[in-house]
């Protein structure tokens, strides 16, 4: 029986604001969603001693201040380097203040930084920033920073609005004084002179509120479309996918910009990964999510090639970033999808399926109905307890058979001529209408199809539709 590690090392830091140290600020420290030790440190400095083969969680904060939180992992290292001993490691955290209008602290709720052992640093090896990590929390930094600088502005705006408020106070106080008094002498002229000021006041006001209200919307929409620019670089393009599915069509069709639906393709070795996610909500918190699934997807893959396996650990992953646990204040936030993994054989290909709520359709060569592999009715985090398992379904296919993923979007959309719900049923009526069209020609036909069928309607989730023919 394996003795576990009993080394530890020291970890000192400080927290600080603008560079300076802060005081008053609150430490915690974190082991499997336990609080293991927390402090106020006067100074901002903190000091830990953290044990072997452990996942820490630190987080940082403050009455006032956005919260933050780092996760060390003491996993991993060998016996014979810990024997040697550890120097201290040093963490300087900044925190800033809350800023009034906007909810920073939900852009934050995944750490921002990964500290574990590196055993290429040095010689034998040292703790050191997670350089992966830290690539896949980028695109959450850019959003951040982008809406910290559009808050700022926003602020500087409503002060200067202040001003001129102050000063049009101002002179309203001197204008009714000047009216009392010539109302005197001048009586019925003062009061037609008195509506016509008050009129052009209220025109005025109404015209800065109007260009107030316009501004703030470009603000909005100038901040989605900057993350719907981080979103498509995570995505790969169609071009990438047909280079190694060239017969394949994706129709993905947001409902705000941005999308909680997200497609998922990856080629390693003789394995091609390709499935359709559909994260909570849509718009901007349900492309945050999209983020975090792909993310979480990627490192499963490389993993291992069992779809079910691929989810759990997906499962556990996306329960362990947003910290949810079975507190009713827990984020509650998921996604369902269909996983499959495409693999040649010497009498053909494989596929492998896994799904979340989301089936996978299969269309033979040939065939005048669709064959269904049922997903496991769970979804991917959320309610779905931590070691959650997922079905694995295996099947051969041969060419001319072609399959289809899909995210709800498609047949939940309400439309058409008494204005009623699509349905999965007339969806796969489509599906079978269209089988013999090559897949651009497919895709073109779903794309003028939900358009056609939609109207008028407004588009009422975000759309996804993959198919693969082999």
């Amino acid at each position: 029986m394996a003795v576990k590690p009993t080394w530890s090392i020291e970890v000192k830091g400080t927290v600080t604001e603008k560079g300076q140290s802060l005081q008053g600020a609150v430490v915690s420290l974190f082991s499997d969603s336990n609080l293991l030790q927390k402090v106020t440190s006067p100074d901002g400095d903190f000091s830990f001693t953290l044990h072997a083969d452990t996942e820490y969680m630190f987080t940082f904060s403050k009455p006032g201040y956005v919260s933050k939180c780092i996760t060390f992992s003491t996993k991993d290292v060998p016996m014979a380097r810990a024997k040697q001993g550890f120097s201290p490691y040093d963490i300087e955290v900044s925190i800033f203040k809350k800023i009034e209008g906007v909810d920073i602290g939900q852009l934050l709720q995944a750490p921002l930084a990964l500290i574990r052992f590196n055993p290429d640093l040095n010689e034998g090896g040292d703790f050191m920033y997670d350089e992966k990590y830290a690539k896949s929390i980028k695109p959450f930094l850019a959003v951040l920073d982008f809406e910290i600088k559009q808050e700022f502005k926003r602020a500087e705006q409503e002060k200067q609005v202040a001003v001129r408020d102050g000063e049009l106070k101002k002179q309203k106080v001197l204008t009714w004084s000047a009216i009392i008094v010539l109302l005197l002498v001048l009586g019925f002229a003062i009061y037609a002179y008195r509506s016509f000021r008050q009129k052009r006041k209220m025109n005025h006001e109404l015209d800065f509120q109007n260009k107030s209200i316009e501004q703030k919307n470009r603000e909005i929409t100038d901040s989605i479309s900057y993350a719907k620019r981080i979103q498509d670089a995570i995505l790969p393009t169609s071009e990438t996918v047909k280079k190694v599915l060239p017969d394949s069509f994706i129709l993905f069709k947001p409902k705000d910009i941005v999308s909680g639906d997200f497609y998922f393709f990856l080629h390693n070795k003789e394995k091609i990964y390709f499935g359709a996610a559909d994260c909570t909500g849509h718009g901007v918190p349900g492309a945050f999510m999209s983020l975090i699934g792909y993310e979480k997807l990627y490192d499963a893959s490389h993993t291992t090639d069992n779809t079910g396996d691929i989810l759990s650990m997906v499962n556990k992953g996306i329960r362990k970033s947003l910290r949810q646990t079975t507190d009713k204040d827990s984020t509650r936030d998921g996604m369902d999808i269909a996983l499959c993994c495409i693999q040649k054989e010497d009498k053909g290909m494989k596929v492998s399926f896994s799904g979340a709520n989301r089936p996978l359709w299969v269309i033979r060569k040939g065939a005048s109905s669709i064959e269904e592999f049922k997903p496991t009715k769970k979804a991917i985090g959320g309610f779905t307890e931590e070691e959650q398992g997922f079905d694995l379904f295996q099947t051969q296919i041969n060419e001319g058979d072609t399959l289809y993923m899909f995210s709800d979007g498609y047949a939940d959309q309400f439309g058409g001529d008494k204005g009623k719900k699509l349905t999965t049923k007339k969806f796969r009526e489509i599906l079978l209408e269209i089988k013999h069209l090559s897949m651009n020609d497919q895709l073109k036909h779903l794309e003028s199809f939900i358009d056609s069928w939609r109207n008028k309607e407004e588009q009422l989730d975000d759309i996804l539709v993959l198919g693969v023919r082999v």
